[in-house]
C-alpha cells in the first residue's frame, strides 16, 4: 500500500473513508469488514457520528449491476474499526491513515503567506455562492438563465478546489 491519497476523501464537508477501501488496503474480503463493523461494540451516539451506511453500484457478472452496502466512516470511526484488526500490515496502515487525515486537515486549514483564504474557506464560500445562485434561479426565467451561465464556472471552481484539497500522500516515512 503505497498511496493513501485515495484512501481519505472529502464527503460533503467531512473527511471520510469507506468499508470497500478498508477491505482493499487490509487485503480482506469486503464482507468480513462489514461483519467487523456490524460487531462493533460502541455506543449508538458514536455510531451515528462516525458511520453512515449507504448503497453503491457494483459490477456483477456479464455486465450486470448490483447494489452493495458500504459504510462511510470518519477518521474516528476508521480508527475504532481498525483497532480490532491485527498484524504488522494493520499497524502500518493505522499509522499512515492517521498521517493522511492530519496532512489533509493541515492542508485544508493552511493559509497562504500572501493572505489568501484557506482552501476550506474557499470551498465553503463557493458552496454559499452556489446555493444563493440556485435560490435566485427559482424566481424567474431571467435569473434561471443567469444561473445557467454561471453554473459551468461554479462547477470548474469546485473541481479545482476538490483537486487542490486532495493531498498526494505517496508512501511517506513516519517519524517517531
Amino acid at each position: 500500500m503505497n498511496d493513501l491519497s485515495e484512501f481519505v476523501t472529502l464527503h460533503d464537508t467531512t473527511l471520510t473513508t469507506d468499508s470497500r477501501r478498508v477491505a482493499k488496503h487490509f487485503g480482506k474480503a469486503h464482507k468480513n469488514v462489514l461483519r467487523a463493523f456490524d460487531n462493533l461494540d460502541c455506543s449508538e451516539a458514536f455510531r451515528r457520528l462516525n458511520f453512515e451506511a449507504t448503497m453503491a453500484d457494483v459490477p456483477g457478472p456479464k455486465g450486470a449491476m448490483r447494489q452493495e452496502r458500504i459504510i462511510l466512516m470518519t477518521k474516528n470511526g476508521f480508527v475504532f474499526l481498525a483497532m480490532g484488526f491485527t498484524g504488522a500490515k494493520a499497524a502500518v496502515l493505522k499509522e499512515r491513515y492517521i498521517a493522511a487525515f492530519d496532512a489533509m486537515a493541515d492542508q485544508l486549514q493552511a493559509i497562504a503567506v500572501d493572505g489568501y483564504r484557506s482552501l476550506w474557506d474557499q470551498r465553503l464560500e463557493l458552496e454559499k455562492r452556489d446555493a444563493t445562485s440556485f435560490m435566485w434561479a427559482q424566481f424567474g426565467s431571467q435569473r434561471m438563465l443567469a444561473r445557467r451561465r454561471e453554473l459551468p464556472s461554479l462547477r470548474a471552481e469546485r473541481e479545482a478546489l476538490d483537486t487542490a484539497m486532495q493531498p498526494s500522500l505517496l508512501e511517506t516515512e513516519l517519524h517517531q
